[in-house]
Parts: C-alpha cells; sequence; structure tokens
C-alpha cells in the first residue's frame, strides 16, 4: 500500500493520466480512493470491493469487474437459511473487503432469527489457523465459515486437512476465483468439496452484447499467452472493456463527464462479467455471485455444483 500510494500519485501529479486504474483488491484500492478523490481523478476501481469505498459524497468511483462486498453474502445467507443451518461459525479478517461481508451475513442470519455460534474477527496477516479451527469445532456448528483473502484461505483449509474435524458446510471465497492457486498450494483435495462464490470462468456468461463472451475470452486469452484464463484476467479484460466504452460515450475526458458516461450505460451492458449496473455511489450492483461447491479429482481438474441459482 505505501508503494501504491506513491504511484497512484505519480501518475496524477507526474504523468497526467486521463484514466486512472487501481489494483486488484480492496487493500491496494483503498490508498486510491482518498487521492483519486483529493484531484477529483474518475477512479476505474477493478476489484476492491470494501463497502466504505463508496459514499454518496464522491463521485470519483466506479467499481466495475465485482459486487460491491456488502451484497456478496446474500447469496450465502439465502442458503443458509434454506438448509436449516442453526449452529454458524465464522471467522473473518478485519479488512474493508472481509469485515463487510462478516457484517451483512451475520444481519441477514439474525433476520431470519439465527444467531451465529461463533464470530470472531482476526488480523488480514494470520497466517495459522489450528487454534481458531479447534474453538471453532468447541461450538459444534453444522457450518464453518471463513472470510478472508487467498493466503488466509489456504492457511485455514491447510488447519483444516491436519486438524481431521469434519462439518457439514465448509464455505471460503477465494477457490472460486482463483482455484489453480489452491491446487498448487495445497493440493486437490484442499478444495475439495468446499463451497465458495464461483466467479468468471466457473461462472460462464454466453450472452453478452459487448465484448468476448467467456468461453471466446478463454480461448483468446490461451492462444495470446499460453495459459489458462482465471478470475483475474477476465476481471481486467471486462474494467478494459467498461473504460473502452466509457471513452467511446463521453463527451470530453473531463472526469465527471467520464463519470457521466459510465452511469448512462449503466444496466444496459451485459459482459463475460455479468450485468454492468453501478449505483449512485458508484457501487458495482449487477453483477451477482452464487455459492457454488467444488468438485476436484486428483489430476486436478475442478468443477463446480451450484447450490444458489447462477445469473448467467
Amino acid at each position: 500500500p505505501t508503494t501504491a500510494t506513491t504511484l497512484y500519485s505519480q501518475l496524477i501529479s507526474v504523468n497526467h493520466v486521463n484514466v486512472l486504474v487501481a489494483d486488484f483488491g480492496s487493500v491496494l484500492t483503498s490508498v486510491a480512493v482518498p487521492i483519486a478523490e483529493e484531484n477529483k481523478m474518475l477512479l476505474f476501481d477493478q476489484t476492491g470491493t470494501g463497502a466504505s469505498f463508496f459514499t454518496p459524497s464522491n463521485p470519483y468511483i466506479v467499481l466495475t469487474s465485482l459486487p460491491t462486498s456488502g451484497l456478496w453474502p446474500d447469496s450465502l445467507a439465502q442458503y443458509l437459511i434454506k438448509k436449516g443451518y442453526s449452529r454458524i461459525a465464522i471467522v473473518y479478517a478485519t479488512n474493508d473487503f472481509d469485515q463487510s461481508q462478516d457484517q451483512t451475513l451475520v444481519s441477514k442470519l439474525k433476520a431470519a432469527n439465527i444467531t451465529p455460534v461463533y464470530n470472531n474477527g482476526v488480523p488480514t496477516s494470520t497466517s495459522s489457523y489450528s487454534v481458531l479451527l479447534n474453538n471453532m469445532a468447541n461450538t459444534h456448528p453444522q457450518a464453518v465459515i471463513e472470510l478472508g483473502y487467498p493466503n488466509n484461505d489456504i492457511a485455514f483449509l491447510q488447519a483444516l486437512k491436519a486438524s481431521g474435524d469434519h462439518f457439514k458446510m465448509v464455505f471460503t471465497i477465494f477457490p472460486g476465483q482463483l482455484p489453480q492457486l489452491f491446487l498448487t498450494s495445497s493440493g486437490p483435495s484442499s478444495i475439495n468439496n468446499v463451497y465458495t462464490y464461483p466467479a468468471p470462468p466457473l461462472l460462464s456468461f454466453s450472452h453478452v452484447n459487448y465484448g468476448l463472451n467467456t468461453t471466446q475470452f478463454e480461448s483468446a486469452y490461451k492462444q495470446q499467452t499460453g495459459q489458462s484464463a482465471n478470475f483475474l484476467s477476465i476481471a481486467g479484460y471486462n474494467t478494459g472493456l467498461i473504460i473502452q466504452k466509457t471513452l467511446e460515450t463521453a463527451n470530453s475526458l473531463n472526469q465527471l463527464s467520464l463519470r457521466h458516461a459510465v452511469s448512462h450505460f449503466s444496466g444496459s451492458l451485459t459482459t463475460l462479467d455479468g450485468t454492468f449496473k453501478i449505483n449512485s455511489e458508484g457501487a458495482q450492483v449487477g453483477e451477482t455471485l452464487p455459492v457454488g461447491k467444488i468438485t476436484t479429482t486428483s489430476q486436478g481438474q475442478v468443477s463446480v455444483k451450484f447450490v444458489t441459482s447462477p445469473n448467467s
């Protein structure tokens, strides 16, 4: 974040860019938001979904490629309630991204008269979950939810495998975005039968009205790079599409004109990442994430079974 702060400022004051794009994730985006607002520069926020980034007083942010994190747990809460799980244990990292998810999830569960038997926030730097898992297991949960970044998820799933504990449902966020990372770091068994939010390309969109659909992009990306597309490459491509559409339709490079252009086509654009729609604060509300259960083979093949409706 310290390096990002310097570079965002340099892009604006030294390079005098017309278009400013944030790096991946809420941690690196968090330092860009106040800089962009102070300099009256529109920030194209790729995947920084922290709910605190979006306020009525700041028109200088647009979230392009993920829904604001406060919306993510809608499908998860829906599934837990439908399954009748009353004993739910949650551990979450205390950053904007994960904490806002915990707040939404707990709120929706309590509205259904379900109070988590365990709900504990830990530093994002947490790398050992053995004691935490033991504390969660002592509450005899039916469902165990871990909300973190990829390193948190990996450490949690490794600790779960080592513990020998078994629960009816285990949920973590990033296997649905970066399955190959988990296969490489922990092996196929680490995410087998784990629930997650499947993101593109596990969540595939065939009917689009702007840019390539999921299958076309995967083919083109493989041909260009020799690598398989993952969510990060799709998020980057989708951000490019949104910027391209903005420049096609804006009257000028004035930053509020760019923002007005985005608002104008919001809700009418369907890409390989779903429906692009922002609210008045610039938060993405059109792209929804279902809940799915991952299955892996010993050869590392990954498939997903959707347990809530994929909006595709």
